[in-house]
């Protein structure tokens, strides 16, 4: 019955508002109905100057995010829902479990949201901009605020709550819940620092003087059988495992590996991936993999190519590579969230 009367009053308010506006805009229609959700639903919600609603704040003591830089990136926790209550998404490992969505590879965690570089949507800048470190926020974001360009993938930004309203055609609004950890000036000495403390770890004595690149390390763990580079157009055979700096594996194609570390599939081929050497006019970009039980091969990820231009035969080794090697902004899988720096364990085998 109160279920009932909650519709029954959305949906006077909304009949009431259309009566009294004329709004020709792409998101009139939207606009009544979150007004009228959250008058009956939070009445006492705080709006923001972009249009979005505070429904509850704890408010942070920690440092405040500052205006937007080259590289300037944030750390959050952040779950997702709609405005009936389901949990799109979340960070939280606890809630995951409790939702039944928890995957033993899957990451959880704060998350990085890159600000500069029109990267991070308007609905979710104007609020981590607003907030310090350690706070908690519960905002309702329209659709509207949460626009990108087609083409390019950036936020659309504008100076007025009505110009989004006006010009960009938004989704169905969400619930954000998000806590922010920790606020990062350079997203790029970030995630070097982060390897350089990991390497320093795993690999006593290792300095970042060592490194072959900016922020790359190349580790030797076994002795090659030959000093002797591998030929153009050669092929040769590798097993590899891929893993977080954390230490989670969230790949790899030797079959006992994937068992220990509960990631074995019984529809995958486990067997060692051929990799196609460059032509004398190649670099390493050019190295193809095929794995095994595959027809059709494809190019790894940079840092894992790089890795294997350093080696020779039947050589061991690991590369740790920031994620401008690797998958840079985009997350590929529940395994791999954006910006992460990345580890991989090769060693070169004879042909299966």
């Amino acid at each position: 019955m109160k279920k009932a009367l909650l519709y029954l009053g959305i949906a006077a308010l909304f009949l009431s508002a259309c009566a009294k506006t004329s709004n020709p805009g792409p998101n009139a229609a939207a606009k009544r109905y979150l007004e009228a959700w959250i008058q009956v639903n939070h009445p006492d919600a705080k709006k923001t100057p972009l249009g979005a609603y505070i429904l509850e704040e704890t408010v942070g003591t920690g440092e405040a995010p500052g205006a937007v830089t080259d590289n300037a990136s944030v750390r959050v926790s952040c779950t997702i829902s709609t405005l009936a209550g389901n949990i799109s998404y979340t960070t939280d490992k606890v809630l995951a479990k409790q939702l039944g969505t928890y995957s033993e590879t899957g990451y959880y965690g704060p998350v990085t949201w890159r600000r500069d570089k029109k990267a991070l949507m308007a609905g979710l800048e104007e609020q981590v901009a607003s907030m310090r470190c350690g706070g908690t926020r519960k905002v309702v974001i329209p659709g509207w605020l949460m626009g990108a360009d087609a083409k390019t993938g950036e936020a659309i930004l504008y100076d007025t709550a009505q110009e989004y309203l006006d010009k960009v055609s938004g989704s169905t609004p969400a619930i954000y819940t998000i806590k922010l950890e920790e606020v990062i000036p350079d997203i790029v000495k970030w995630e070097a620092d982060s390897i350089d403390r990991y390497v320093a770890r795993v690999f006593p004595g290792t300095t970042v003087r060592d490194t072959l690149k900016y922020s790359y390390y190349y580790k030797r763990t076994g002795e090659p059988s030959s000093d002797k580079a591998f030929a153009n157009d050669t092929t040769i055979y590798i097993n590899y495992i891929g893993r977080r700096l954390d230490g989670v594996v969230f790949d790899t194609n030797i079959a006992d590996t994937a068992k220990y570390y509960g990631i074995y599939s019984a529809s995958r081929s486990y067997a060692p991936a051929k990799i196609t050497w460059y032509s004398k006019d190649g670099s390493y970009s050019d190295i193809t993999m095929t794995a095994s039980g595959s027809s059709s091969s494809s190019k790894p990820i940079d840092g894992f190519a790089f890795a294997l231009d350093q080696m020779h035969p039947h050589e061991k080794g690991s590369a740790i590579f920031h994620s401008g090697w690797g998958y840079g902004s985009s997350s590929p899988s529940s395994s791999i969230p954006a910006y992460s720096p990345l580890c991989f364990d090769f060693e070169i085998v004879d042909k299966p």
